[in-house]
This record gives structure tokens, sequence and C-alpha cells, in this order.
């Protein structure tokens, strides 16, 4: 029998005040090309994106090889396998380089392989060092549609291969290689999902899907398609930080926000406070001290901001392998904004303080991630106002302070 790689059952999907999806069945089999080729409006994208696991569902649940990945109760799983994703809005941060891109799908996957002739094949390998920001739309589509087809390359066993609109802006040279490269992967066996108004993609289709309804689509035996890849190398591990740390210390970003608010923050009460008349182990003088390194955290992890380029946050949420994070940068920058205010303010250095300064700078910066992460999945993230709980924090803060204060550590 042949094995089901994914089910939807009974999914329910709304957007906004409209059901978009209605008590819909799916089943993807090994071996099997299902387009969708509706009109706009039809839930399209809406279908891959459920797949994925990106959308909460009214009803249902959506199952990857037989194992729970969302249900309409909010239950969440880590998918059972890794599987391949072309989001519609491409899913790439603007700094990232193209490889480096290309080899975090792999990562997620386990494995890599040798990309140069992937990117021979659609004119990219002259490009490939760099960042995506400096690439035509076009060439940025032909990234994200690489990135979504290179984990079944690299696998052996069947695997899901999710494409929303993997063709738009491309060239004829290049759709006519990447109908190749599904016809090469559904005789691999994997189960591939893609979203298009092409009906160029009939050619490789086994299904077509529509308001109408699933029906097969008639086809001839198709020769043989061989791709040569090098032989597989291991993948690297912690891929969410390293490559958190990559982007920010190619930007710089943790600085420019972060860093410029809790210098602000350092620069106003200088300019507000005579420091010399504050007595030592008072709870005022503990509190100017840490107060640039709680301002620098309250901006949040300008990663997730950065992240929300392109639906690139999305795609990382996907894959449920970790988001990219500043909390390394964050430490480092909130150690330094505490030892600069004891020594901007002529206070004897308290390692202790200076170390819970940085502390208290990626715990903060944790805790407004969180809230900005609980609003991703919104039509519109940045128009829920989640900053507005952040007033919450300066609890904690007061406690904290006290405490040093009663410890004596000032």
């Amino acid at each position: 029998m042949t094995e089901a790689l994914l089910d939807l059952n009974n999914v329910t999907v709304r957007r906004g005040m409209k059901t978009v999806l209605s008590n819909l069945d799916l089943q993807v089999s090994s071996g099997q090309v299902i387009l969708f080729n509706g009109t706009n409006g039809e839930g399209k994208s809406t279908i891959i994106e459920t797949a994925a696991g990106l959308i909460p569902l009214e009803s249902g649940s959506v199952l990857h090889h037989g194992k729970l990945l969302i249900d309409e109760a909010g239950r969440s799983n880590k998918p059972s396998r890794p599987f391949g994703l072309t989001l519609q809005a491409d899913g790439c941060m603007g700094s990232q380089r193209i490889e480096e891109h290309l080899l975090t799908s792999m990562d997620f996957t386990g494995s890599r392989i040798e990309m140069d002739s992937i990117l021979e094949r659609y004119n990219l390998k002259h490009r490939k060092h760099d960042t995506i920001a400096q690439l035509s739309g076009g060439q940025r589509r032909k990234v994200a549609m690489i990135a979504g087809l290179l984990p079944g390359f690299i696998s052996s066993d069947p695997l899901l291969i999710f494409l929303d609109e993997p063709d738009s802006g491309l060239d004829q040279a290049s759709r006519t290689s990447l109908i190749e490269d599904v016809q090469y992967l559904r005789q691999k066996g994997h189960g591939i999902l893609i979203a298009s108004h092409n009906n160029e993609f009939e050619q490789c289709a086994t299904h077509q899907f529509n308001a109408e309804g699933m029906t097969e689509i008639p086809r001839e035996s198709t020769p043989e398609i061989v791709r040569d890849h090098a032989p597989h190398q291991p993948s690297k591990a912690m891929i969410a930080l390293r490559n958190g740390i990559v982007y920010n210390n190619r930007t710089m970003a943790t600085l420019a926000f972060n860093g410029i608010a809790g210098l602000l923050t350092l620069g106003i009460l200088l300019a507000l406070v005579e420091p010399t008349k504050l007595d030592s182990g008072t709870i005022q003088r503990s509190g100017l001290i840490l107060s640039s390194a709680f301002a620098a955290g309250l901006v949040g992890d300008s990663m997730v901001q950065m992240l929300h380029e392109h639906r690139s946050l999305a795609w990382w949420k996907a894959h449920r392998q970790g988001i990219p994070s500043s909390y390394l940068h964050g430490a480092v920058l909130g150690f330094a904004l505490t030892l600069l205010t004891q020594l901007a303010m002529d206070m004897p250095v308290s390692w202790e303080v200076t170390i819970i300064g940085s502390f208290l700078t990626i715990s903060t910066m944790f805790i407004v991630r969180m809230l900005d992460l609980t609003s991703s999945r919104l039509a519109r993230p940045r128009a829920a106002f989640t900053r507005i709980l952040t007033p919450i924090l300066i609890l904690p803060f007061a406690l904290l302070v006290q405490w040093i204060t009663d410890s004596n550590l000032i």
C-alpha cells in the first residue's frame, strides 16, 4: 500500500470573517504531485500553509507521515520528518547570502549535498555569495523555490514538498528546469503540492485540485530523469543559533536597535542625575546602574523584526527547529552597558552587578520577543500592540533593584 505522506482531515480554516476551507479532506501519497490551479480566492495558498502547519484550524487535523502536526485543539508538534517549503512571499531574509539560505534548508533535512550544479541549472551559480537583497525579484524567487526542492534532492525516503507559486517571475528556461526537477522528485517517491495558475505544471502533475474537486491527470510513462550530486555531507547543528549570530554580525542589528536605546537612556540619566549625590547602597543608585541594560532589553529581539521580511519568520516557524535570536549579542550588550554606566558615573565597578545587567538585558529581551511571537500568526501582526504589556516588567525590575540593594552588591 502506498504510504500516506499527508492527511488533511475535515479541515476548516477561517481568514478574518471568511471561511476559506470548509471540511476539507485531502490525502497525498508517495509519488503524487497535486496541482492546485483554481481561481484567486479559492484557498490555494491557504491549503499549502495549512499543510505546513502555519495556520490555526477551526476544525480538523493535519498529519504528516501518520503523525499529528496540528489540530483544532491548538496542539502543535514537530514534523516527524523534514519537508520542503516555498512560500508565496519567498521566506528569505535580505541579509542572507544565497548559499546560507540553501544550506539552512538542507540542515533542516539533516544532511547536505553540493549545490553548485543546482544553482548552475537556474543560472545562479555566479551569485552564490551575494546577499538576497542584491537579487532581482525573479532571482530571489529562484532561491526560495530551490530551498523548497532541496530536501527532496537529499532524502532517499519519501518527503512532502510544498510549493506556493514557485514559478512566479521565472523565465521560461527556469520553468522548464523546475518541471523537470518536480518530475525527478516524483519519480523518487516524494509527495508534492503545487499552487499555481500555470498550466505547464500539468506536464508533471498526477492530479489537479480546484473547486470541482480532485481529478487525476492521465499521463504516459516518462523517461527516468537522473540528477548527479556529490556524496552527502553531514549538516551542522544549532541551526537557529548559528544563523542568528551570522545575521547579527552582518547587520549589527542588536547594536543599532537595542544598543541605541540603552545609550540614549544612559545619556538622559547623565544629563538629569548627579551620581555623586547618590549615596552608595541606595535603591536609586542600583536602579540607575541597571536602567540602560533594562531599556536595551525592552526594545525586544531585533531578529524578530528582521524575520518579518518576506515572511521569513513563517518559513522558520513551519520547520519547527528554532528561530534565530539575538540573545548572545544581547548578553554582550547588557554587560557592556552596565559596565559603561558604572564607569561614566565614576562608580566602583561591581562585576556581580555587571553580570546581572547582562542577564537583565537578555531576560527582558526574551519576554518581549515572546510577546512579539504570539501575534506573528495574525494577518497584520504589527497592528497588534502587544508592546503595551511591557510596563508589567517594571515590577520585576524594581524587585531586582531592591534585591541588589539589600545584598550590598553596590
